[in-house]
């Protein structure tokens, strides 16, 4: 096992004031087989009215409005989370995997999806071997360049480009084993060494989600934390808001998670 210290830091800036902010932050982790909230604080500037929930993925949520006029918006959360080894998460709501074996808009199939997908081998018969194909096969097929895409684009768009970051892995991956008709869900969350936020994707095998992902093509293991899940990531954005105003903004994120020296066991 290991301890993880994270930071998830975030900051939207508007050139001009706004109010009436209305929010929901995704930015928690949860508890499961894999992880376990040993210590958490959150740090929200300027005050509001809100509290804490939990969406209809499970996922932990922050919401609160913000009714006086204010030109920054400012999210601290830190923490430390105990991680195991274990890569398989029981779900206890099977009766909702349905909505995972589907395409949604974002990994809907296209022409340079099922290029991709005709590459991938199949010999195997387990969801894990065939999870290990199909990423295998995102993996050889991208070339990870930030900046080519949106938080919009799709898992067909990503694909024909060829180029992305990993949400485009991870959908790309999910429209791919949907096709295999794999119960399948987008994962974001946080990782030793990177300084942004993560993402990947878990498969559903007898019950148990297995995590996979994409981007560096191995199992998510112990230096993975996880925030929250969905069908891809507009079910799971990490901020998510309206305000009243007419105005620019700036978003600065950084995320940090480093191990505890004495931690690994």
């Amino acid at each position: 096992m290991r301890r993880l210290d994270y930071r998830y830091h975030m900051e939207l800036l508007f050139e001009q004031p706004v109010n009436r902010h209305h929010f929901t932050l995704r930015c928690l982790p949860g508890e499961n087989e894999r992880q376990r909230v040993l210590t958490e604080q959150v740090r929200i500037e300027p005050d509001y009215t809100g509290g804490f929930e939990t969406d209809s993925f499970g996922n932990r949520c922050i919401y609160g409005r913000m009714e006086k006029p204010h030109e920054r918006f400012l999210v601290d959360v830190t923490g430390t989370v105990q991680t195991e080894q274990n890569m398989a998460v029981r779900d206890t709501q099977m009766h909702r995997l349905g909505m995972y074996r589907y395409p949604t808009e974002l990994t809907a199939m296209g022409a340079s999806l099922y290029k991709i997908f005709q590459k991938a081998s199949f010999d195997g018969e387990s969801i894990m071997e065939q999870g290990k194909y199909i990423m295998e096969a995102v993996f050889g097929h991208f070339c990870y360049e930030p900046g080519v895409t949106q938080v919009t684009t799709t898992a067909e768009e990503a694909a024909a480009l060829g180029r992305g970051v990993c949400q485009d892995y991870a959908h790309v991956m999910l429209a791919l084993c949907r096709q295999r008709r794999i119960p399948c869900r987008y994962v974001a969350g946080m990782l030793v060494g990177e300084g942004a936020s993560h993402a990947w994707v878990e498969l559903c095998d007898k019950g148990n989600w297995i995590a996979f992902d994409p981007t560096h093509n191995c199992m998510a293991d112990d230096r993975y934390i996880s925030i929250s899940y969905g069908r891809d990531a507009g079910d799971s954005p990490i901020n998510q808001g309206d305000f009243y105003g007419t105005t620019g903004q700036r978003q600065k994120v950084c995320v940090t998670v480093e191990e505890k020296q004495d931690s690994f066991v």
